[in-house]
This record gives structure tokens, C-alpha cells and sequence, in this order.
């Protein structure tokens, strides 16, 4: 005897499974905005903290004296150099002697 098919019984058995991976797409994508946003903090912080440094030697500090108090030098960001586009040579093309019919003599 066969087994009747409860086409609904599969369904939401179905439809659990791929609620529970949308979940953790939906946790996901809630985790990198959190660190998309961290990072975007961590940003600005740390330019607030180059335009304080920039402030006390403007107000007369010295590099050496900040660090001989405790406060290093803001790091340095590597800045991103654009390349300069290759030149080309012009192609050569086939030389004189090369398409001239070979002389027998």
C-alpha cells in the first residue's frame, strides 16, 4: 500500500528549514553593518585624534616633548598611489627584408 503525500506536511517542513538560513542571513548582514559602522568610527576617531595632535603643535608643543609625555604620533596612513598608465611602444611591424620575396641568385 502506498503512503499518501500531505503536500502541506512537506511544505512547512521545508519552509522551516529556509526560515532557519534566512535567519542566519539576516544575523549576518546584521553583523557586518555593526562592523562596517565600527570601522567607520574608528575612522573618524582617528582623524579627531590627528586634528588634536595637529592642534598642540600648532599651540606650540613639539613632537618630542608630546612623546616624552606618553603621546605618540599619530599613525601615519598609507595613502593609496594612483599607477601611471603604461606607454606603450609602437608595435613594430614586419621589417622590409622580412616581407621582400626571398632572391635566389
Amino acid at each position: 500500500m502506498a503512503t499518501a503525500l500531505d503536500a502541506q506536511k512537506i511544505e512547512d517542513a521545508l519552509r522551516q528549514r529556509l526560515d532557519a538560513r534566512m535567519d542566519s542571513v539576516r544575523a549576518l548582514v546584521r553583523s557586518r553593518q555593526e562592523l562596517d559602522d565600527a570601522k567607520a568610527m574608528l575612522r573618524a576617531a582617528e582623524d579627531e585624534d590627528v586634528r588634536k595632535w595637529n592642534a598642540a603643535l600648532t599651540a606650540g608643543w613639539t613632537p618630542d616633548e608630546l612623546r616624552t609625555a606618553g603621546l605618540a604620533e599619530p599613525e601615519k596612513k598609507s595613502r593609496v598611489r594612483r599607477r601611471a598608465a603604461r606607454r606603450q611602444a609602437p608595435e613594430q611591424g614586419p621589417s622590409v627584408e622580412a616581407s621582400l620575396p626571398a632572391q635566389q641568385g
